[in-house]
């Protein structure tokens, strides 16, 4: 693949947009149980209008929400269908809409998973149009780094998949919350989860790498896989010109996900206490042998689990009332209640070792985050839209990596761009290393700068071990003090009643308001 820079010409006919409209959807949902008035979304899906007299062009960046999201299905099919309202097209009467645009920023199912469940609206060319798709270069069939990278994560993925597999299918042997207690949930970012019917039979969705490659083969033109300093026009009648920052092509500010603490390279496994070829022996279907894996010489190793679990445990004291302590105390009695089971598994440590699962989903969980393709978007009055996704740390430090050529004689910087930014979408959903300071959101000093958190704080709360925080207090704190809280969620409301009853967001200046239209499925922002 050739690493010239792309400066894409003009359209023929070039029109600026006079109006331009951001939707963020959520599909909120009432809480049956009442513990909360809402559940709301938490993913990313956005839909950019941008207007000139009669044209219009539309613009998609991503379309997903969180596994285990209640009801996701039906909510997905509503903006599905409202995104084809938007895009020109009526589900009613049949007239299929037109996307000028879709950018599928990278593959996460919290990103890419309305593509499965709204299936029959987004894969029908009769109900809608793909007209083009943007990609990152990772995603480039003929890009060998890219497809190198994708065989890496592939490998790793399928492991991860395994062995929460394993961990789940035999409760007995790990305990029965063995998969949330050393995974922590990351497969709600990842989709590898098993979706459920409501009689709780295994639901089809399709797989991640599935989605991504009937997106491809959805689009009327050729995808294009951007990379690092492109500069090109968006598609349809009305455009606005388009800065790719990321994903960097270096590998190590790729893998860099979060802030440096001292010298080395964060890879796969790079973790001391992670024994990376004895989990994939484990994610292959080999169980670990003590005699071989235990720390400690034979001699030292007298009473094994096997000899504990396999009856008859008796023996001669003082070992066999040893062995049937240790029986009673982990292993309990046949029949008894999950959550007594759970107690016990919680008190062994035979399968510790099988924690440094937690680091490689971990790991690639956020390596995945920084193959995100992040464009900033220019306006006609030159200030800038920019659309992070998941980006992390190196994807971040890497924007400063390369100048943007505008044209021949014209190239503007990162700084310039963050500079003249009006409307950021945060990165991923607020979390701890998805803004960056010194090289982010300090450089952010356009006066009417608005940020938006596609986020659901209560759903994110429940997560895991002990509750994922998006946003992240100090993240929240510092977008507040930059925007002088103009903050738009998609789990909270904008009404003059709401105002009243929200700290947050009772001095706030009135004219950020005037620019919302909200409703039960999407909160939209007036930026032009």
């Amino acid at each position: 693949m050739s690493e010239d820079i792309v400066v894409a010409e003009a359209p023929n006919t070039p029109l600026h947009p006079a109006t331009v409209h951001v939707r963020m959807y959520r599909a909120l949902e009432r809480d049956p149980n009442q513990t909360r008035k809402y559940k709301g979304l938490l993913g990313d899906c956005f839909l950019i209008r941008l207007e000139q007299g009669s044209e219009q062009s539309t613009i998609l960046i991503d379309c997903g929400m969180l596994l285990g999201s209640p009801n996701a299905a039906e909510r997905m099919a509503a903006i599905a269908s409202d995104i084809v309202l938007v895009a020109g097209g009526d589900l009613a009467t049949g007239r299929p809409g037109t996307l000028d645009l879709l950018v599928v920023t990278h593959e996460h199912w919290d990103h890419i998973s309305g593509f499965s469940q709204a299936s029959h609206i987004f894969f029908d060319p009769a109900k809608l149009e793909i007209a083009n798709l943007w990609m990152a270069w990772t995603e480039d069939p003929d890009d060998e780094d890219a497809q190198a990278l994708r065989a890496r994560f592939q490998e790793s993925g399928a492991a991860f998949a395994a062995i929460a597999e394993r961990l789940e299918s035999d409760s007995q042997r790990f305990g029965t919350d063995a998969a949330e207690r050393i995974l922590h949930g990351l497969h709600g970012f990842s989709g590898l989860g098993a979706a459920r019917l409501p009689d709780g039979k295994p639901a089809r969705k399709l797989a991640g790498r599935e989605i991504m490659d009937r997106l491809k083969a959805a689009s009327i033109q050729k995808p294009n896989y951007l990379k690092p300093g492109d500069v090109l026009a968006t598609s349809g009648a009305v455009s606005v010109r388009t800065f790719v920052l990321g994903p960097p092509r270096n590998t190590t500010k790729l893998f860099k996900d979060k802030p440096s603490t001292g010298k080395g390279q964060e890879t796969y496994f790079s973790d001391p206490t992670v024994d990376g070829h004895q989990l994939l022996k484990f994610a292959a279907g080999e169980d670990p042998d003590p005699s071989r894996d235990s720390p400690f010489a034979p001699p030292f190793c007298r009473i094994l689990a096997a000899d504990i679990t396999s009856p008859p445990v008796g023996g001669d004291p003082p070992e066999g009332d040893a062995r049937e302590w240790l029986r009673a105390a982990y292993y309990g009695e046949p029949g008894e209640t999950p959550a007594m089971q759970a107690a016990r598994a919680r008190r062994r440590i035979d399968s510790d070792w099988l924690g440094a699962a937690g680091a490689l989903a971990l790991k690639l969980d956020s390596d995945t985050n920084n193959t995100s393709l992040v464009l900033a978007f220019e306006l006609p009055d030159d200030t800038v839209m920019l659309f992070a996704a998941d980006a992390q740390v190196g994807n971040w430090l890497s924007w400063h990596d390369q100048d943007y050529p505008v044209d021949a004689e014209r190239k503007v910087t990162a700084d310039d761009l963050l500079s003249r930014t009006r409307f950021y979408k945060v990165g991923h959903h607020g979390s701890h290393n998805a803004t960056m300071d010194a090289k982010g959101l300090a450089l952010m000093t356009h006066p009417d700068l608005v940020a938006a958190i596609p986020t659901d704080e209560e759903l994110g709360k429940a997560q895991g071990r002990s509750g994922w925080l998006m946003p992240n207090p100090r993240v929240k704190a510092a977008l507040r003090e930059r925007t002088k809280g103009r903050i738009l969620r998609n789990d909270r409301w904008y009404s003059e009643a709401a105002r009243r009853a929200d700290p947050e967001l009772r001095d706030v200046e009135q004219g950020f308001f005037d620019k919302i239209n909200e409703s039960e499925l999407y909160v939209e922002y007036r930026l032009l």
